[in-house]
């Protein structure tokens, strides 16, 4: 069985799609400073019958992303597939408002560290024969949404490269996809920077009330089409952005 490298594995959404994916392989769960949670998530796949491993990896930092893509092509029959479910924590205001350090700090995580996983995976898959990357986005890729430049604005960057990746990998059967969720019941939504300020609470209320499903989403609603994304079933989708938004996007 190939394996799975996945970055982020710590949070909340990371958390529902190791998960979710460790049933198609062993998993290597990247932490940034949570290995506590990561360790616990090993323990519960093993527990359920599957193989997982924890390490340390700092997107912003090529060589590390390197080594923990190396880690993971290790621990199975090659390397099948990568997810990226890492997001720094954004401060929701006017882009006006944003602090020059508040800015590099995300463009430094989101868009030099998506940079890193898509440059090493790819090449990773593509020394094994082929693969799937998959890198989380937000729903404001889709639509653009007041007070949400600093999620927005770099993940749109991201975007970009996800399918300039896919257009220079896909002849070596290297598939590079994204996923855009909206508000989901999980993760980022609880930081504690957002508790308590009225402006955060303000965008998250308006994009449950926009959403014409009218509720929050699932982690395993989210986590059930990256699964779908590294499956055979989805071996002729590349290059996609895929709202996981209750429609909000539409």
């Amino acid at each position: 069985m190939k394996s799975i490298a996945i970055l982020g594995a710590s949070g909340g959404l990371g958390e529902a799609v190791a998960r979710a994916v460790a049933a198609r392989g062993p998993v290597l769960l990247g932490y940034a400073q949570h290995q506590d949670k990561a360790a616990q998530l090993a323990a519960r796949i093993a527990a359920a019958g599957g193989h997982a491993a924890i390490a340390q990896v700092d997107s912003r930092d090529g060589a590390s992303v390197a080594q923990f893509i190396k880690t993971a092509s290790a621990m199975g029959d090659g390397l099948g597939a990568v997810i990226s479910a890492t997001g720094p924590a954004i401060p929701l205001m006017p882009m006006v408002d944003v602090p020059d350090e508040d800015f590099d700090r995300v463009y430094a995580t989101d868009v030099r560290g998506a940079f890193n996983v898509l440059k090493h995976g790819t090449r990773a898959l593509q020394a094994n024969g082929g693969g799937s990357v998959v890198m989380f986005l937000t729903t404001a890729v889709l639509q653009t949404l007041e007070n949400d430049g600093m999620s927005g604005c770099p993940k749109t960057a991201v975007g970009a490269m996800v399918r300039q990746f896919a257009r220079e990998m896909g002849p070596y059967n290297v598939r590079c996809n994204g996923i855009a969720p909206a508000v989901i019941d999980a993760g980022i939504i609880y930081a504690p920077e957002f508790a308590g300020n009225a402006l955060a609470q303000g965008v998250i209320n308006t994009m449950v009330a926009n959403t014409p499903l009218q509720r929050m989403g699932k982690p395993e609603e989210v986590s059930a089409v990256v699964d779908f994304l590294i499956s055979p079933g989805a071996a002729y989708i590349n290059g996609q952005i895929i709202g996981v938004d209750g429609g909000f996007s539409a």
